[in-house]
């Protein structure tokens, strides 16, 4: 098998292993921790949201400059707090700056970063 197609088949590996945002999710930067469970985050909507780490996902480590998946808290204070949903590591947000989220990423992610 030739190096390309090998490499064509973890593209599609990848695709089926990254979680993607469903309707309402948005993309988001962590910009700091605010102590507890919370984090400041700016949202692909271009706003900042205080936003809560769930139980399920509080032995993960999320620091400061991670892109994270959010989902607002719709029906209460929508625009001003959310939850974490998921972390991606750095070849996954590579992966998704290929696909059809760069459009997203581009709105909160600083340009030394876009030029990876």
């Amino acid at each position: 098998m030739s190096r390309r197609k090998r490499g064509r088949e973890s593209d599609d590996f990848m695709e089926s292993k990254i979680v993607t945002p469903s309707e309402g999710d948005l993309f988001g930067l962590v910009l700091r921790r605010l102590g507890g469970s919370w984090l400041e985050v700016s949202c692909s909507d271009r706003k900042i949201r205080k936003v809560l780490i769930p139980g399920k996902m509080r032995r993960t480590r999320i620091c400061e400059g991670d892109v994270i998946l959010i989902r607002p808290w719709y029906g209460m204070q929508e625009d001003t707090r959310g939850d974490v949903i998921h972390k991606y590591n750095r070849s996954e947000v590579r992966w998704l700056l290929k696909s059809r989220y760069r459009e997203e990423l581009e709105k909160i992610l600083p340009e030394d970063i876009l030029e990876e």
